[in-house]
């Protein structure tokens, strides 16, 4: 948990830039529409309901988080955007067509490496467009730029195993680009990642991000990651899924790890974490634990 600090700020509160900033991107193009989405799974037991109307758009070039407490939904809800679900409630538009199921024009980057590993990177890269039909030489010469854009021009010829954790990630979020994506969907892309590399991976999102038109949907459970990479932040709430808020991130762009002490980045953390953690009112459950061994001091 966060402990309150009577110096945090109100997370609404936001500078004429960052005002600014949210006015210009409700101003472009919806690329992504969720309409009222519901997903129920049968089970021995009955209907469980893992999301119910779910309902947000997201604008072109938009980056925006999800995150929410375990169990909330959120790998059902990207699945259902990536087309690997099919929703049993209302309506998922991608430039106002019908998601029915896998294509193109979304890019599934897993926390897990999903890498084919008999392939090369550089095979790896042009995988999907190969798939496509287009012409060999053309696809050689986009797979070099997406591999030289993710830093890795000299892995070109390696195979998965030779990568460490960080550089296969890199190397899917080339293969999902690759396609010319409209969004690009993550699925707590940087998860199984230590803190370092972790870091170092959202610093390449990010740079990606800014150079290219495309818009991305991330999904989170780290609170910090969530606040420095979005510009909006949706909180879903469990059993069922639904939407809690969906908080515009005050914090100034262009973001850098030094805003991580900053009080627009604490307020809004703090405020997350409110919202998937509230205080338990009365009571809460007590726990009976006996000590099972004599340490020699009472290191409490």
């Amino acid at each position: 948990m966060i402990p309150p600090s009577p110096d945090i700020v109100d997370y609404h509160e936001q500078t004429p830039e960052v005002k600014e900033r949210f006015t210009q991107l409700k101003q472009r193009p919806v690329v992504l529409s969720v309409d009222n989405v519901t997903k129920d799974f049968p089970t021995r037991n009955g209907v469980v309901r893992a999301l119910h109307d779910i309902d947000f758009e997201v604008y072109r070039r938009e980056f925006m988080c999800v995150i929410g407490p375990s169990g909330c939904g959120k790998s059902t809800l990207i699945r259902i955007l990536a087309g690997l679900e099919i929703q049993s409630e209302g309506e998922v538009l991608l430039d106002g067509n019908p998601v029915a199921g896998p294509g193109p024009d979304r890019g599934m980057v897993f926390q897990t490496y999903t890498l084919f590993p008999w392939l090369t990177v550089k095979q790896n890269v042009m995988f999907g467009p190969k798939m496509t039909g287009h012409m060999s030489a053309e696809i050689e010469a986009d797979a070099r730029q997406w591999i030289d854009m993710v830093g890795l021009s000299k892995f070109e010829n390696s195979y998965p195993h030779q990568l460490s954790g960080g550089m296969k990630q890199r190397v899917a979020i080339a293969r999902a680009l690759a396609n010319r994506p409209r969004i690009l969907l993550m699925d707590e892309p940087f998860g199984a990642l230590d803190a370092q590399t972790r870091a170092q991976m959202q610093a390449y999102l990010l740079e990606i991000w800014r150079n290219l038109d495309i818009t991305i949907l991330f999904i989170t459970h780290d609170l910090d990651e969530a606040v420095y990479l979005a510009d909006r932040i949706l909180v879903l709430k469990a059993n069922p899924g639904e939407i809690d808020e969906i908080i515009e991130v005050s914090v100034p762009r262009p973001r850098s790890m030094e805003q991580f002490i900053s009080p627009e980045f604490i307020a809004t953390k703090h405020h997350i974490n409110q919202l998937i953690h509230p205080e338990q009112k009365g009571d809460g459950p007590v726990l009976h634990f006996p000590r099972l061994t004599e340490a020699g001091d009472d290191v409490e």
